[in-house]
């Protein structure tokens, strides 16, 4: 696992890199995002590997926290994980996988690297995904066989569900403050150097409302609008945790499974809130926007802890994370 160093005073914590071979060239430096449908390569990668979108070939709809876009898609053929430990030799041999071309700001965020893609949920989901951040480790399971690591090192299971048709990954979050029993859904994206909040999501889990005056003396950070324009974000520190399976009774009230004991909610971290395109977009069915609580949980949680990501069918999935 390579981090990318973000620039002095940036906000939030390093991305995760592989390094991915494509029909025997390369290798090339791709970003980790679970909050991205499909890959992404830039346009001098494309330029460099010479390949065009298929006449005929289909249209993808990109979705990422940034936004959304409809482009060409290539289809990369001879992908291979390389440079790491494999059963066999030093590469994996990949399905073909398929990309949209696009310009992105973490190509040149770190001088050391030139990240030429974007890897997304298109290739973990075919694992169980592994990301060891102490041991600075992306570890590949075979689907379905990281539960057996998982349970033995005492890792906490966590229900996850795929989010509509994107594809991507989201649990139930609340926080050790929240105002409500109901939790939100939380997007795990590790794409995101910082998690976000919307607005309604701030009001159940007890953050100040949008006038409050805490947020004049707090710094504020930027992210992209709904209309893609740079979009201010006051800031405020949270503790997230998660509840787990629903039980519905027969009056029709509804119940959360608690986490058991042994977990220890995540390290309180400093979240940007805003109403950004990841919320309305992703959770919306594609004719109506989603304007209901969601949290975005990006790279400020997620490496805390151990977590693996479970593949399968279905949209039931399940998440195992160090319990602290």
């Amino acid at each position: 696992m390579i981090r990318l160093q973000l620039p002095p005073q940036a906000f939030g914590r390093e991305y995760v890199v592989v390094q991915l071979k494509v029909n025997g060239q390369g290798p090339f430096d791709f970003m980790v995002d679970s909050g991205l449908t499909t890959e992404m390569i830039s346009p001098h990668l494309q330029q460099t590997l010479g390949i065009t979108p298929k006449r005929g070939g289909g249209v993808v709809r990109g979705l990422s926290a940034g936004g959304d876009s409809s482009e060409a898609l290539l289809e990369l053929d001879g992908v291979s994980l390389c440079c790491g430990e494999f059963a066999g030799g030093n590469e994996l041999k990949l399905p073909p996988l398929h990309a949209v071309v696009t310009d992105f700001p973490q190509e040149h965020i770190d001088p050391k690297h030139n990240v030429e893609g974007m890897v997304g949920m298109e290739l973990l989901d075919m694992f169980d995904s592994d990301f060891d951040f102490d041991s600075g480790r992306l570890r590949l399971w075979s689907p379905g066989t990281a539960a057996g690591e998982a349970s033995k090192k005492g890792m906490v299971t966590i229900p996850d569900a795929v989010l509509n048709d994107t594809g991507l990954l989201g649990i139930r979050v609340t926080s050790t403050t929240a105002t409500s029993k109901q939790p939100v859904v939380g997007i795990l994206d590790c794409g995101a150097s910082f998690s976000c909040v919307n607005w309604e999501a701030a009001k159940i889990l007890g953050l100040p409302p949008i006038d409050d005056s805490a947020y004049r003396s707090s710094p504020a950070i930027m992210g992209v609008g709904v209309d893609g324009r740079a979009l201010k974000l006051p800031t405020h520190k949270i503790q997230f945790t998660y509840v787990g399976t629903a039980t519905t009774d027969a009056s029709g009230h509804t119940t959360f499974e608690d986490p058991p004991s042994s977990f220890k909610a995540w390290d309180s971290v400093t979240v940007g809130i805003g109403d950004l395109p990841v919320f309305s977009q992703l959770l919306g069915d594609g004719r109506t926007p989603y304007n209901g609580p969601a949290v975005l949980l990006g790279l400020d949680v997620l490496p805390q802890r151990r977590v693996i990501l479970e593949t399968g069918r279905g949209r039931a999935r399940k998440m195992y994370v160090d319990p602290k």
